[in-house]
C-alpha cells in the first residue's frame, strides 16, 4: 500500500553535523559559474536610475540554467501611463554581447553582437534583443551596455547562462539503514541528480519474506493527516521527506521506494533497503 509522502519535521542541529538532508542542493550545476568573475547585476525591479520614470530593464527567456536550446536577451520597457505628450528623447546606443566561455572562464569566442539606436520609447512600448542558443552544453556571458549619444557609458549589466543536456536521474538517502524502530518516521532525502524537473509523488514499503518482496499494509488508523509534497525539484535539488514505519512492523529487512514524475510525465523511482528492530 502506498504511504503518504510527508514533509519531515526539522531535524535537531548539532555542532558536530548538519541536520539530515538540510541542503536543498545535492548536485550544484551552477558551481562552474560561481568561480567566474561577477557581472554587474540588473538593479532591483529593473529600475534604471538614469532613465525616465516608468522605464525598466528586464531579462528575456530562461535564466541561469538552460536545459537544451532557447533564446535569451534583454528588453527595455516603458510602463508609464500613456499621455498625449511626446516621449522624452533618449538618444541611447544599446549594445548586447553574447560570449561563449570555457569552464575556466576564459573567453572562447564572441557568439553575437547586436545594437539598437534608441531615440525614444513611448509609454506602453518595449524594445529588446535576443540571441538564439544551441542545445550544445556551454557557458555564456550575456551583457548589455547603454551609452548616450556622446558615447558616455550610462550602465552595464549582465548575467551568466549555462546550457546543459536534459538528463533524468533520481536517488535517495536514508537517515538510518538498520535498527529502525516500529512506529517511527523514516527520514529520507529524495534527490534529483538530473537536470529534468522532478515532482515527488509518494512512497511505498515492502518487506522481504524469503526471497520475495511483499507490500506492507498500513491500516487506516496510521494514515497521516499531512498532505503529500507537491514541490517540483529542479536540477540537482533534494527534498527532505518522511514515511511512517507501522507500529506493528515485524523485525526484518524492508525496502522503501519513492516515486515521482518529470515535467514530461515520465515515471521515476528510487529505492533503498533498511532493517527494522
Amino acid at each position: 500500500m502506498t504511504a503518504a509522502l510527508l514533509a519531515a519535521s526539522p531535524a535537531t542541529s548539532s555542532a558536530a553535523a548538519a541536520p539530515f538532508c538540510s541542503s536543498p542542493v545535492v548536485d550544484n550545476y551552477w558551481a562552474p559559474i560561481e568561480k567566474l568573475q561577477p557581472i554587474p547585476a540588473m538593479p532591483e525591479g529593473g529600475v534604471l536610475p538614469f532613465a525616465p520614470a516608468g522605464m525598466t530593464l528586464g531579462a528575456t527567456g530562461p535564466q541561469r540554467l538552460l536545459v537544451g536550446g532557447s533564446s535569451i536577451g534583454f528588453h527595455l520597457a516603458n510602463g508609464a501611463p500613456a499621455t498625449a505628450a511626446k516621449p522624452r528623447r533618449l538618444k541611447w546606443i544599446v549594445l548586447e554581447r553574447l560570449i561563449r566561455l570555457t569552464h575556466e572562464g576564459r573567453r572562447l569566442h564572441p557568439s553575437g553582437l547586436k545594437r539598437i539606436d534608441l531615440k525614444q520609447l513611448p509609454a506602453g512600448k518595449h524594445r529588446g534583443l535576443t540571441f538564439p542558443l544551441p542545445a550544445t552544453p556551454a557557458i555564456y556571458s550575456l551583457e548589455i551596455t547603454i551609452q548616450n549619444h556622446r558615447g558616455r557609458l550610462l550602465a552595464r549589466y549582465g548575467q551568466y547562462v549555462r546550457v546543459v543536456e536534459r538528463t533524468v536521474s533520481v536517488g535517495m538517502t536514508l537517515s538510518a539503514y538498520d535498527k529502525v524502530a516500529p512506529g517511527s518516521y523514516l527520514e529520507t532525502c529524495f534527490e534529483n541528480h538530473g537536470t529534468a524537473p522532478v515532482a515527488p509523488t509518494g512512497t511505498s514499503l515492502e518487506r522481504l519474506q524469503g526471497s520475495t518482496w511483499r507490500p506492507v499494509v498500513i491500516g487506516p488508523q496510521y494514515s497521516p493527516a499531512q498532505s503529500p509534497i507537491q514541490r517540483i525539484l529542479g536540477p540537482g535539488e533534494a527534498e527532505h521527506i518522511a514515511t511512517l514505519v507501522p507500529p506493528n512492523a515485524r523485525p526484518g529487512l524492508y525496502k522503501l521506494t519513492a516515486t515521482g514524475t518529470t515535467e514530461l510525465d515520465e515515471p521515476v523511482t528510487a529505492s533503498a533497503e533498511f532493517g527494522v528492530l
